[in-house]
């Protein structure tokens, strides 16, 4: 099968997945989907996610577990072809809709653990995989699979929640399994047949205020719903100085862990 040619518009791909499939490997869907809506407002906090990741992007891109777009917003701008793939049907509405009038932008109604073929047959060259792999029980199987859909010499693009010690009931509500350690990812990622370019922190002065309503506090929702409106709007207002800032301290830590990483070329 070939690449889809979607010069004259998105092509929508809806794999019409039987909604108990859904709803078993989705239990927060709607909650997942409020908290997307708000933060959609934090442009610069998705433009800095993409930045970390930019030189390794390709040509052609699975965002994988894509949700509403707020990150696909930026990858179409850097890639040819962008593969805005998620399970959620109300999600896909709304990607419907969003990249309706970009040419470059196929959102796919997608199971990434029985649609190898249908995602091989894209040719990706990168895979995008922003705060999803803390939802999946299995994360390693999931690692493996995106070695099969991947063409050769292609990167692995990862953002994950980071430290352990930080795991609290903001995670419970959000539906995480886990958050990572960087010798965690390393080793997950080395052992599925994938060959480390660079591991490092993002988002040191997430750390604190996390740590406070999670494991302190407790509150009993996701992180975006712990905070109004007018918080999220001088956060956006703010990113863009704590972006500089922690690209220049290091970080030693932060809130989120971003791994690059290429298919490996040696013999399994």
């Amino acid at each position: 099968m070939e690449a889809p040619n979607t010069a004259t518009g998105s092509a929508i791909l809806d794999s019409n997945i039987p909604s108990q499939i859904v709803e078993s490997k989705l239990p927060f869907e709607q909650e997942h989907l409020d908290a997307l809506s708000r933060m959609q407002s934090l442009t610069p906090y998705y433009q800095w996610s993409v930045e970390l990741i930019a030189p390794w992007i390709g040509k052609r891109v699975l965002d994988a577990g894509c949700g509403i777009g707020n990150a696909t917003e930026h990858l179409k701008e850097l890639a040819e072809y962008v593969l805005a793939a998620d399970l959620s049907p109300k999600n896909l509405e709304v990607l419907k809709k969003r990249f309706a009038e970009d040419g470059n932008v196929e959102p796919a109604q997608l199971d990434l653990d029985k649609d190898i073929r249908e995602i091989t047959s894209r040719e990706i060259d990168t895979i995008v995989c922003l705060d999803v792999l803390e939802h999946v029980e299995d994360d390693c199987s999931l690692l493996a699979r995106f070695n099969e859909m991947l063409q050769p010499d292609g990167h692995l693009l990862i953002k994950v929640p980071a430290g352990r010690w930080l795991f609290g009931s903001i995670d419970e509500a959000s539906g995480h399994f886990r958050r990572y350690t960087k010798s965690e990812l390393r080793q997950k990622a080395e052992q599925t047949g994938w060959e480390v370019v660079k591991l490092h922190y993002m988002n040191i002065f997430g750390v604190l205020p996390y740590f406070l309503k999670s494991r302190i506090l407790k509150k009993q929702a996701n992180f975006s719903r712990t905070m109004s409106r007018k918080q999220l709007e001088r956060i956006r207002k703010m990113l863009p100085i704590l972006k500089r800032i922690d690209r220049f301290v290091g970080p030693p830590l932060g809130q989120s862990l971003v791994l690059v990483a290429r298919k490996s070329r040696r013999e399994k």
